[in-house]
């Protein structure tokens, strides 16, 4: 289980590096611009915590939490961060690899949904991570439950074109920011689809 997650991990940190492009454009577009350097301090702050794995699945997670915390201490990273160590304390180190991303994943949904004080339908990472995070509910093998959320979270984050934003600088630009996927749902979406390639 740990030699997969680590490999998982690795993927997680590729894929950020290699959409930092598509993630500035996104956010510079109906943001601040600075989404596609924060992902790639995420992938710094990954790669630390994968260095010094620990011992435990819930030792990698809540490290991944303490070291994107550290590495990309933006909004965005902050949320990440916060998810991530949420949950690490949820998981328990002797249920299987399903039961684990099951329960950790929702575990992360409710806390970045309290932390970011915002819900699904207002345009933001959590339209993308709520359907990616039923959909892993519903898998039946950890295999399964990552091509379904990358799935759940394409479909999620297209649909923020629709959704005029309500929150950080998009929210300024209200309406006309409809026409362009939301950002931080695009790194969501972008995150499961390297780890289930």
């Amino acid at each position: 289980m740990m030699e997969g997650f680590i490999v998982a991990l690795h993927r997680w940190a590729e894929g950020l590096d290699a959409n930092t492009e598509e993630f500035t454009k996104l956010d510079s577009e109906a943001g601040d611009g600075d989404l596609g350097l924060t992902a790639g301090k995420i992938a710094v702050g990954i790669r630390s915590a994968v260095a010094e794995p620990g011992d435990s699945v819930k030792q990698l997670v809540l490290n991944l939490g303490k070291e994107i915390s550290k590495a990309a201490p933006s909004t965005f990273g902050t949320l990440c961060a916060s998810g991530l160590l949420a949950a690490g304390l949820a998981i328990d180190d002797s249920d299987d690899g399903l039961k684990q991303f099951q329960d950790g994943l929702g575990a992360a949904l409710d806390k970045i949904a309290q932390r970011g004080k915002s819900e699904e339908g207002q345009r933001t990472l959590l339209d993308a991570l709520g359907p990616a995070t039923r959909a892993v509910a519903d898998a039946s093998s950890v295999e399964d439950a990552l091509v379904a959320a990358a799935q759940a979270a394409g479909e999620g984050a297209e649909a923020t074109k629709a959704m005029a934003p309500q929150h950080g600088r998009a929210g300024w630009i209200g309406e006309r920011a409809k026409g362009i996927q939301d950002a931080g749902a695009t790194v969501i979406w972008r995150s499961f689809q390297s780890v289930s390639d």
